[in-house]
């Protein structure tokens, strides 16, 4: 029998003036904040750790199950290349190819849906992009806040003016929960559940 995921249920502390009493509450056991280029490395450690990403996505007023598996994949006369493929229902599939510049590819192609899906969906896509921030100091800051249900920091990265991430995880081991992505006026959120790529979950999002 199929499962239904949760969905996504994201509520910014400073937007509600911090007002869910068992966040209060949870928020003074919490530990000391962390430098956010720590956080930033353990949730690319958390992505890395897991090439099949199980996401529901919310973008345009839309929601949308979906699964994105990275990997190396066939290539018709050519060597294997390192990819995304993502899934999205009910039977869309878009290979995303592996980039280093993640953020200029997106930005560029900000019109199409399906590579922001892919950017905030696939840990081929996220690990990198945090991992890069991570090692330069960029632009990242944290804050305590409210996401999936439950007490998360919210890590956010802004690349530009106009193009910000901000991926939500877990107070203590930063697990990614949520990720958000605004590319010039697009936005885009996608619940995270990370998994292992069992034959069950790649036949149901048809990645085999």
């Amino acid at each position: 029998m199929r499962r239904a995921l949760p969905s996504v249920a994201v509520a910014l502390a400073a937007a509600v003036g911090i007002t869910v009493s068992g966040w209060v509450i949870q928020a003074a056991a919490l530990p000391p904040p962390t430098p956010a280029t720590r956080v930033a490395a353990d949730a690319s450690a958390w992505f890395h750790e897991h090439r099949l990403v199980v996401d529901v996505f919310h973008v345009r007023h839309r929601r949308m199950e979906g699964a994105c598996l990275r990997g190396w994949f066939p290539r018709p006369h050519r060597p294997k290349a390192r990819a995304s493929l993502l899934s999205v229902a009910p039977d869309r599939t878009l290979r995303v190819p592996a980039r280093r510049h993640v953020w200029v590819a997106a930005a560029r192609r900000s019109g199409q849906p399906g590579r922001i899906l892919a950017l905030i969906g696939c840990s081929g896509e996220l690990a990198p992009a945090l991992a890069a921030a991570a090692q330069s100091g960029g632009d990242l800051t944290t804050e305590r806040t409210y996401a999936a249900n439950q007490p998360a920091v919210a890590l956010e990265l802004e690349h530009a003016r106009r193009e910000r991430l901000t991926l939500y995880v877990s107070p203590r081991s930063y697990q990614p929960l949520v990720a958000f992505v605004d590319l010039h006026g697009m936005e885009a959120t996608a619940r995270l559940f990370l998994a292992r790529a069992t034959p069950r979950l790649l036949s149901r999002f048809h990645l085999l």
